[in-house]
């Protein structure tokens, strides 16, 4: 059979070496092999009690009778194994991992272990336990060892009956306290003789997986408790407890590993992930840098003085670091910002370490994980001295006074600004494009935003670019050239007062950005009111209605690119709504022909707010409606003369005749 196998080499735990690493990640392989119903991926190792030839039990607790030594239930005579408890009677024992662990975020987690329980009568059992408080109050007998004062989750491998099953059994309750009669708590009993197997000389493995609140149990292999709601969300302690009464059996654990799994921090992002450390690359002359981690890391844990991290250069020679900054939500993320006090000058592989910052700590993430002092990233500087690449317009946006346009390019990036010389703006006078006529120069690197007046952005589109100038070299290519958006109404309708439909187009803008895709946006200059988005497109026309409200109203196109932020304007098309006299058509015959079917009154769209009735000779009112569409067919009335009244706010009512004919 082939084990498979992880990388854990971003990253270790503790002062464990990288050959301890490599064991780790062949550990986790098998396991990961043999959990494929239910158990998960696991993703860090939260904690771990074993060890050759004497168990390392370094940030564990031993309580009561607890011990390591050497039972007969293995070949070797090494010290390896945790004695919870000997075979004597009234005793308690446990062992419990130090570092507390939140449950409300490491939401998935499992435990493996080897257990033996013999060499006695048969009493009492193994728990594995996830409590809320540092354990204490230990009970032997029945308690099997669990804290009196112990609110938690408990997963039991009990093997004396108490009066409430056939034992031994397995069981998983979540509550305070604790027995086998409990009420809420879940078993498998040994009605058939199927789990006489728990006790005897040899040792057994087991499996406990937690999912959200979900408990599931294997036993060498076999799931014998599945998917049992027994919820623990909050901050506790993982570890096992055991005790015996009038009866006794020697009690042990070996191999214990518990991992997590969520978001734990797994160390740097790599470029490369065959390499046994991390590695980036950045560009020559850079002041800053990006650090991306697998998994996130608690914000809080990161010094912003820079405490927590050091880089040197190729050749040993600190770089100093005099910020880092984190764009955290909810107290984490994944990347780290490095504001350098010196440039990059030095092509070649430069080294970023962990140490432990001023708080004592390395960069932490959640469920114990971490990137762990003196674990590094390799940071490759390339791309320095020479430079030939042409500088891209980005961005050409019109004004609102349809007088000029605001220019946008990017900055040449990793590039040396010693060698930096200028930017050479140009326009292209020609529509064939072959009248290039400069307009600037711009002697900063940083500026990279200029406005320039347009002959007149109403009537076409105009191309810019930009020549990058730089010392010691040819001029670079020109780059990509931009136009702005020529927007303009297609069918003539703004123009008309009367119309109040129509289309408008306008060139793409694709040149600027991929897939464009484009807002129509309106505003009411003359009252102060703030642009409105109308409708969205990725195509390069549409329809469009004016409002029916009076007033001056400005358009343009506005489009994002949503991969940076930036956006361009169109030139802006202004149109007026002017009052319109309402006009009403005083015969209806709604007899379905199609033929003044509907009471129309012409232009009622134009005012939203009016109010249209009907009455009938003796002042009866048969039709009252606000925000009338010209869309009422009275053939409820009968045949016969009705009055019409039609309020419109702010002007004199409006009555006459409306016959209805059949």
């Amino acid at each position: 059979m082939t084990i498979p196998t992880l990388d854990y080499s971003t990253f270790r735990f503790g002062n464990s070496s990288r050959s301890t690493l490599f064991w780790v990640g062949l550990c986790f392989g098998f396991l990961a092999f043999f959990m494929p119903e239910y158990g998960h991926s696991q993703g860090f190792v939260y904690a771990r009690l074993q060890g050759q030839p004497l168990m390392n039990t370094a940030g564990w607790s031993l309580i009561g009778a607890a011990g390591i030594g050497d039972t007969n239930g293995d070949v070797d005579t090494f010290s390896n194994e945790m004695i919870l408890v000997p075979p004597t009677t009234n005793n308690s024992g446990g062992v419990f991992y130090n570092q507390p662990l939140d449950l409300s975020l490491c939401t998935r987690w499992s435990a493996r272990f080897d257990f033996r329980i013999f060499e006695g009568s048969a009493a009492d059992g193994i728990a594995f336990c996830f409590l809320d408080v540092p354990p204490s109050n230990f009970v032997t007998g029945g308690g099997i060892g669990i804290p009196t004062n112990g609110t938690g989750l408990k997963v039991v491998f009990d093997t004396w009956d108490n009066g409430c099953g056939a034992n031994p059994e397995i069981q998983i309750y979540s509550g305070p306290g604790y027995n086998e009669c409990i009420a809420g708590i879940v078993k498998i009993n040994n009605t058939n003789g199927n789990l006489n197997f728990m006790r005897s000389n040899n040792y057994h493995t087991a499996q406990v997986d937690y999912d959200s609140g979900f408990v599931s149990v294997m036993i060498d292999s076999v799931v014998w408790l599945s998917g049992v709601y027994a919820p623990a969300n909050y901050v506790g302690y993982l570890g096992f407890t055991s005790g015996t009464g009038a009866a006794t059996d020697r009690h042990s654990i070996r191999d214990v590993l518990i991992y997590t799994e969520g978001t734990s921090l797994l160390g740097f992002q790599s470029i490369d992930t065959t390499r046994r450390i991390p590695l980036i690359e950045a560009e020559c002359y850079s002041d800053s840098l990006w650090v991306l981690t697998r998994g996130k890391f608690r914000c809080a844990s990161v010094d912003s003085a820079g405490s927590d991290l050091r880089l040197y250069s190729p050749t040993g020679v600190p770089i100093p670091i005099y910020r880092v900054q984190s764009f955290c939500t909810d107290d984490r993320s994944d990347s780290l910002l490095l504001l350098l006090a010196t440039r990059l000058v030095q092509p070649g592989d430069h080294h970023l370490v962990v140490r432990n910052g001023r708080d004592g700590n390395p960069i932490l993430g959640d469920c114990n994980s971490r990137i762990d002092e003196f674990d590094s990233l390799t940071i490759r500087v390339v791309n320095c001295y020479t430079y030939t690449r042409p500088v891209d317009m980005r961005n050409v946006s019109v004004t609102p006074d349809n007088q000029g346009v605001n220019l946008i390019w990017e900055s040449p990036p990793g590039i040396n600004p010693d060698f930096f010389r200028g930017y050479r703006l140009q326009r292209n006078d020609r529509p064939d494009g072959r009248q290039w006529t400069d307009i600037a120069f711009l002697s900063r690197i940083e500026d990279t935003l200029y406005y320039t007046e347009d002959p007149n952005p109403t009537r076409e589109s105009r191309d810019f670019r930009v020549i990058l100038k730089v010392y010691y070299n040819p001029d670079c290519a020109p780059g990509d050239s931009v136009g702005s958006i020529f927007l303009r109404d297609e069918t003539g309708f703004l123009a008309d007062a009367t119309q109040f439909d129509g289309r408008l187009s306008w060139l793409p803008y694709s040149e600027a950005w991929s897939n464009p895709r484009y807002e129509i946006w309106m505003s009411r200059p003359e009252v102060g009111l703030d642009s409105q988005r109308v409708t969205s497109t990725t195509d390069t026309f549409v329809d469009f209605s004016k409002p029916r409200e009076l007033g001056r109203f400005r358009l343009h196109v506005h489009t994002v690119n949503d991969l940076d932020g930036r956006y361009a304007r169109s030139n802006y098309l202004d149109f007026v709504v002017d009052e319109l006299e309402l006009e009403v058509f005083n015969v209806v015959t709604p007899n379905g022909d199609g033929i003044n079917d509907a009471f129309y009154i012409r232009y009622i769209e134009a005012y939203p707010q009016a109010r249209v009735r009907l009455f009938n000779r003796w002042g009866q009112s048969v039709f009252n409606r606000v925000a009338y569409a010209n869309n009422y067919q009275p053939s409820d009335l009968e045949a016969g003369s009705y009055i019409y009244l039609i309020e419109v706010p702010g002007k004199n009512p409006l009555q006459g005749i409306l016959r209805v004919q059949r």
